[in-house]
């Protein structure tokens, strides 16, 4: 019984911790993109659904893992514009405890949920790291793999997908040693963008990471660079 209190309070305190550190959404941002009339957002149990009118359903879908501890709907705003310019549906995952690394296989139970076909999976600094993971594991079910302030601890060599990896000279969040040392891990065919400027912060909107950089970046210009970057690929 000692054991069992104990733990409970353990837990409690590390769910109040992470509440704590959890850097919310800008209200103003996510209620813009809720009002938007050509976009439904729902909220699964795992997962927010993002579907823009002009969905063409040949398109690959977006499986996006946020970054450690940012509320999820700090990304609804930027993923909302993504989905409508890619004219695709965007399926974002909830991590438990705000951490993606804890639901590595998050993708597999959406494509599943779903019945998606062909996808792209991808995320934010940790959530990148975690959607990395899970293609290394199941690399003949992804069409694509991008990564935003991240990297892949993973050996992707041998992978066949388009690979998208964008960083910002502005991000100090990052851990550059092991960014660099990870471009090793990329198959040949992988897109590396480094953007003069851009920041950590810049792939959400949960406002300036402790210890990030000034961004020289609007909010219209960071929609189009994600935008671009996906339409350049092949």
């Amino acid at each position: 019984m000692i054991i069992a209190a104990v733990l409970v309070v353990a837990l409690a305190a590390f769910y109040g911790y992470v509440l704590f550190r959890t850097y919310p959404a800008e209200e103003a941002y996510l209620s813009e993109v809720m009002a938007k009339e050509n976009l439904e957002i729902r909220e699964e149990n795992r997962e927010f659904v993002i579907t823009p009118d002009n969905i063409k359903p040949d398109n690959p879908a977006i499986i996006f893992y946020p970054g450690g501890l940012v509320d999820p709907q700090a990304y609804l705003y930027k993923l909302g514009h993504l989905a409508e310019c890619l004219q695709a549906p965007v399926y974002l995952v909830k991590a438990p405890f705000n951490a993606a690394i804890f639901d590595v296989n998050a993708a597999a139970r959406v494509l599943d949920n779903y019945n998606i076909e062909r996808a792209w999976v991808g995320g934010h600094s940790l959530g990148g790291i975690a959607a990395a993971r899970f293609t290394a594991g199941q690399m003949e079910a992804v069409d694509g793999l991008f990564l935003f302030g991240s990297y892949s601890d993973q050996d992707l060599s041998s992978f066949r997908g388009e690979v998208i990896s964008i960083m910002g000279t502005k991000d100090l969040i990052i851990n550059r040693e092991n960014y660099e040392e990870a471009k090793g891990n990329l198959p040949s065919q992988a897109e590396i963008i480094e953007v003069e400027g851009l920041n950590h912060s810049d792939f959400g909107n949960y406002g300036l990471q402790s210890g990030d950089g000034a961004s020289g970046f609007s909010e219209a210009e960071i929609i189009e660079l994600l935008c671009d970057s996906f339409f350049e690929t092949p």
